[in-house]
């Protein structure tokens, strides 16, 4: 889990690591904390607005508390609000809340997992201090410069193949980027090729600002 300037630092991902690679990959609530202390990476756990019907609220608080502290833990996610399946909102906000109010107690970041609820999320943007972490960020720049008025960072990943992504990407801040592969089988290292070329900048100057992001989140 040791990173350094010339590292890929893929922030959200469903793979192990490739070579010269830092993940945080996605562990949702399906391993205990032995299973998970073990891992030789860095990992997120909490639950995803598509698998909420598999644990009642208790329950998913708890096994959340019971992982939540270990050291390869970095966030708390994905989690979120997801208006495009059929649990209701409101069901959504109860867990996502709850899930946000151990990150809170524990100082950890959240990755952020929003469809179609950027403006459902704000209010709690607002009110929290822990990092959000939009992963596979595909707004436009209008969503992003409010969001990012805002303890927030937005990860891009295989949607930078499309140039209107590239061009959100290019007018974000240095310091409010990360870059991710998610489920994909895209390397990270063309994400940060694509990424580069939106920014026009060298891969190895984007290595060390990406480093430099995700280890000011880490502090």
């Amino acid at each position: 889990m040791i990173a350094s300037e010339s590292s890929y630092i893929n922030t959200h991902t469903h793979h192990k690591p490739g070579t010269n690679e830092l993940v945080v990959r996605n562990a949702y609530l399906k391993l205990n904390a032995p299973q998970l202390s073990e891992l030789p990476y860095m990992v997120s756990v909490g639950l995803h607005p598509w698998h909420i019907n598999k644990f009642n609220l208790t329950t998913c608080t708890d096994l959340l508390m019971d992982v939540v502290n270990l050291n390869n833990v970095f966030a708390v996610g994905e989690i979120g609000i997801d208006r495009a399946i059929d649990v209701p909102v409101s069901t959504q906000i109860q867990y996502f809340e709850a899930q946000l109010n151990i990150a809170r107690a524990l100082q950890k970041p959240v990755i952020i997992h929003a469809v179609k609820s950027y403006s459902d999320l704000m209010p709690f943007l607002k009110k929290t201090k822990v990092p959000f972490i939009f992963h596979g960020f595909k707004g436009n720049i209008q969503q992003a410069k409010e969001i990012l008025k805002y303890n927030a960072y937005l990860s891009f990943g295989n949607s930078l193949f499309e140039e209107k992504h590239q061009e959100v990407l290019a007018q974000i801040p240095n310091d409010r980027f990360l870059l991710e592969t998610d489920v994909a089988k895209t390397s990270i290292n063309q994400i940060y090729d694509l990424a580069a070329k939106s920014k026009a900048i060298e891969v190895d100057e984007l290595k060390s600002l990406v480093f430099n992001t995700f280890a000011a989140i880490t502090k």
